[in-house]
Parts: structure tokens; sequence; C-alpha cells
């Protein structure tokens, strides 16, 4: 029985926008943020400065965004999968305001 409830609850979770599976294609490691089909999987890594290293993945396990990300907004200590609002125009929308957006190269 507990099985079976567990089982409609992660259904229930997943039709109301909850994390869904994970695909092959996302590390273990990474965390579902977000919601709905705005949701995204992430996985934060090491940050210097406003600079962090950030890999998106969508529900699918397709990648959507990696590398430096350029924080817009407030400062943070660590950038959490909760925070995330949306992945939107190539950049994560976080819920205080804040953006992730990719790091452009420097030309050289």
């Amino acid at each position: 029985m507990i099985q079976v409830m567990t089982a409609v609850l992660a259904a229930v979770l997943v039709a109301c926008g909850g994390a869904p599976s994970r695909p092959a294609a996302v590390p273990p490691d990474a965390a579902w943020g977000g919601e709905g089909k705005q949701g995204v999987f992430l996985k934060v890594g090491d940050h210097q400065g406003t600079l962090w290293q950030v890999q998106v993945w969508d529900r699918q396990g397709k990648v959507l965004g990696a590398g430096a990300f350029r924080l817009r907004g407030f400062a943070k200590a660590q950038i959490i999968p909760e925070e995330v609002l949306a992945w939107e125009n190539g950049a994560l929308h976080l819920k205080d305001g804040t953006w992730l957006v990719p790091e452009v190269p420097a030309a050289r």
C-alpha cells in the first residue's frame, strides 16, 4: 500500500510541475530547480567573484547551457536550485530578480 501511495504521490507532483524523473544524460549531482515547464536540472560548480560555473539541462536531458555564467543582480555566496524561477532566453532567472547570464569570451 505504501508503494502504491508513493507512486501516486510522485505522479501527482510531476503533473503539478514537480521534479520530473532524471534523464540518463543528467548527472546524479544535478538538482531540479524551477517550476513546471520552465524548470531545469542544474549543476552549479565553483565561482570566482560574479562568475559561476553552471550546467543546465531541460527535463528531457538536453543541454541548455554550460560554462561560465555572470551573476547580474544581488551578490550571492551560493546558488541553490530552489532559487531558480526559469530558464529564459539562454539565462537563469532567479526568484529574487537576479540573473545568471552566459559570460561572453573576451575578444582577442
